[in-house]
């Protein structure tokens, strides 16, 4: 069971109040859904979930620079200059490769790294990855 001791709180008391509550609330959701038992014991209980539209559009793009990147999605080499999609992780994709792939995962195609979803027990599962 994560208790709150047992989290390194930093000298700034404003993260300290902040933190808190966050990490206490995500606990609470956590065991409501493993009450309701719609995770199962490896915590793969939610399956495949597109990643929510507020998220995609936040996504930023980015100018390709160098030369020699390759889109993992479709094996194509990504031009200088060209605006490509850059998710939290730092992956770079094609646009029209990646918008099909986030409207049916949330994650990384090379690092299965989680992006926001709107399904709620996803959103459980995923913050609880986070934090622990």
């Amino acid at each position: 069971m994560l208790s709150i001791s047992s989290i390194p709180i930093g000298a700034a008391a404003c993260t300290a109040t902040t933190l808190i509550p966050y990490v206490e609330m995500v606990v609470r959701c956590r065991r409501l859904v493993g009450v309701m038992g719609c995770v199962s014991g490896g915590g793969k209980g939610v399956g495949e979930v597109a990643a929510s539209r507020a998220a995609v559009v936040a996504l930023p793009a980015v100018e390709v620079e160098a030369g020699g990147r390759e889109c993992v999605i479709c094996k194509e080499e990504m031009g200088i200059g060209r605006d490509v999609c850059e998710l939290p992780c730092q992956h770079l994709f094609h646009w029209k490769c990646i918008l099909p792939w986030l409207k049916k995962r949330n994650t990384c195609p090379c690092c299965r790294f989680h992006l926001p979803s709107d399904n709620v027990l996803g959103e459980i599962q995923r913050l609880w990855e986070v934090l622990v």
